[in-house]
């Protein structure tokens, strides 16, 4: 008599264990789609506006790449939301840099409050949102973090190095946000993932 209650136990035991090992299942596999090579299809147009997140150099060299490859583009480093006429994407290229701050008469704080009123405009007009950060690790200090964060909020892609991700920011970023992320070795491998966003 006693043996039904035990075999039906051991079935509900194997039920529940094949259950929680489809949910991983699940779960590992929504991480490894969100990490791609290149985007499989384009989620950006043209005309696009390029502006820096944070000041630094980095955006001079995001903006070099789309002129190679004859995407047409606005280079605003300090884009305001009145400058989003006729833009169909917004580019972020984050890099905090405090001399960059202090030559463009900004301040970080400032420099949150232009991204924000930027991504809300984007989010009203249903603008396309690329993030891009080239830096290294050591290049993302807190404030790069930061910015990081409020611009994932709302970012469509985001490209970043494997340096940057050593320790699983980048990652963890584009996980908990659900942005499909490339990771490159640096800025010779930007073109590829940075085109399959438009072409």
């Amino acid at each position: 008599m006693k043996v039904k209650p035990i075999k039906a136990a051991i079935l509900i035991a194997i039920f529940i264990l094949l259950i929680i090992n489809d949910t991983s299942f699940v779960k590992k596999k929504e991480t490894n789609i969100l990490l791609l090579p290149s985007l499989p299809k384009p989620i950006a147009k043209e005309y696009v506006l390029i502006t820096s997140a944070g000041q630094n150099t980095d955006v001079y060299i995001i903006n070099d790449i789309a002129n190679k490859l004859m995407i047409h583009n606005y280079f605003m480093p300090q884009a305001e939301e009145s400058d989003l006429d006729a833009v169909s994407t917004i580019v972020f290229v984050v890099g905090y840099s405090e001399l960059g701050e202090k030559l463009h008469g900004t301040s970080y704080e400032n420099e949150k409050r232009r991204i924000s009123e930027l991504l809300t405009k984007a989010r009203q007009e249903n603008l396309s949102v690329i993030t891009i950060f080239i830096g290294g690790k050591q290049q993302r200090g807190k404030q790069a973090e930061g910015l990081l964060r409020l611009v994932s909020l709302d970012t469509d892609y985001l490209i970043g190095t494997k340096e940057a991700n050593s320790d699983g920011f980048l990652s963890e970023l584009a996980r908990n946000n659900k942005i499909p992320l490339t990771l490159i070795n640096g800025v010779s491998d930007l073109s590829e993932p940075f085109a399959s966003a438009f072409r």
